[in-house]
């Protein structure tokens, strides 16, 4: 069971015919089957609940656990780390986590390749970041010699695997609302301080990166993935040129980069903590809304999309943020939508062509419905896109 979780990019299998989401506390990987009933301040972590399974108050760690009865086993899928820790996270990084012991403690072993510039921005963007009180996890230490850093543990709960269990609409809004409030601080408040921290203050979400991702999406996932041939490609690429000639035009606020919902972690009381910030650069804040309510992962209703729209536009208002302008961001989405989504769909073409990663295919979709949504809505400006998009 937990073979089938990992291979399809899960920690975590909520069964639409079982209930009792509210406070049970999931880590590990974890399958709820039909007909289970969790009961209140429930803890599981490595388990199997059969179907019809009625689980009481209390903690349950490595077991099957029936009606009436309960099966312990040694965990498996250990890795040798060096620390001897179990190998965790199913994101697409090349960056490997391990939960390990570390002074008596639960916590997170970052290990790094040799070369990875992004081990130096990690450290000097989390002591940034956490001197403005963004949540971001502790470093407990670091090894640069042996490219190494133990992070505080923030358990398995992301948004996305938070979201798989039956949640009350208001409930996911109001979630929803805690996720953008750390976005206003990172693009208000934070980003006023920006010259504190030279490597990020430094890095740019430019003309040539926006460019870079267009590249990506027709290569890997155009060609790739879908195996086409493009028709009009030079055409096509005086549109992509255009495109993110536009986007780099847009004011620019420090930006996560990848702010959806695998990043953002979910602990005890639905406090949210934010994880894989390496990547943050200078860019259109509207880049990191999109990620998050234009979310391939998880659909967002229309109604709920359109009111956290304008909390965040009211919050960022409220923060008197520099530049910031409400109906100038509006028309910012667009375009921050046509680039993300393409994006998108040429990490998913590579991560499961060139990674082995297949499991990123089922997110195609819905990633690619969106694309098709976005690229109808301006057709006048991107005609030749607009007819790709409709083939794929």
């Amino acid at each position: 069971v937990f073979d089938a979780l990992k291979s399809d990019g899960e920690t975590l299998y909520f069964h639409s015919g079982a209930e009792g989401c509210a406070d049970t506390s999931f880590n590990g990987h974890i399958s709820v089957e039909e007909g289970c009933l969790i009961g209140h301040g429930v803890s599981l972590r490595n388990c199997i609940i059969l179907p019809g399974s009625i689980l009481e108050q209390g903690t349950y760690e490595n077991c099957i656990i029936g009606t009436g009865f309960e099966v312990p086993f040694v965990e498996c899928g250990k890795e040798v780390s060096g620390d001897n820790g179990n190998l965790i996270g199913i994101g697409g990084s090349d960056r490997k986590y391990f939960r390990v012991k570390k002074d008596g403690i639960s916590a997170v072993m970052m290990q790094c390749a040799a070369g990875d510039q992004d081990f130096v921005r990690h450290l000097e963007y989390t002591r940034f970041f956490r001197k403005y009180a963004l949540p971001v996890p502790e470093i407990i230490s670091a090894d640069a010699e042996k490219m190494k850093a133990f992070l505080e543990d923030l358990g398995d709960m992301s948004l996305y695997s938070w979201l798989k269990c039956p949640r009350e609409r208001g409930d996911v809004e109001l979630l929803y609302r805690k996720a953008l409030d750390m976005l206003i601080k990172l693009h208000a408040r934070i980003t006023s301080h920006v010259a504190e921290c030279p490597l990020l203050a430094g890095r740019a979400f430019d003309y040539n990166h926006l460019r870079w991702e267009t590249a990506y999406f027709t290569e890997r996932f155009v060609e790739g993935t879908r195996g086409m041939a493009l028709k009009n490609r030079q055409a096509l690429e005086d549109e992509f040129k255009g495109l993110a000639l536009k986007a780099d035009a847009f004011p620019k606020t420090i930006v996560h980069r990848d702010f959806q919902s695998q990043n953002i972690m979910v602990l005890e009381n639905e406090k949210l903590r934010l994880i894989d910030y390496q990547g943050a650069r200078m860019a259109p804040p509207a880049y990191d809304v999109v990620s998050l309510l234009w979310d391939p992962y998880c659909r967002l209703d229309d109604a709920i999309r359109t009111r956290l729209l304008n909390y965040y536009t009211d919050g960022m208002t409220a923060e008197c943020c520099p530049g910031f302008d409400a109906g100038q961001f509006m028309e910012t989405l667009l375009t921050c939508r046509l680039q993300r989504h393409m994006q998108a769909l040429g990490a998913y073409g590579f991560l499961s062509a060139v990674k082995g990663k297949k499991f990123f295919l089922k997110h195609v979709p819905e990633a690619l419905r969106m694309l098709k949504e976005e690229a109808a809505i301006a057709v006048d400006e991107y005609p030749v896109l607009h007819a790709l998009v409709n083939e794929l």
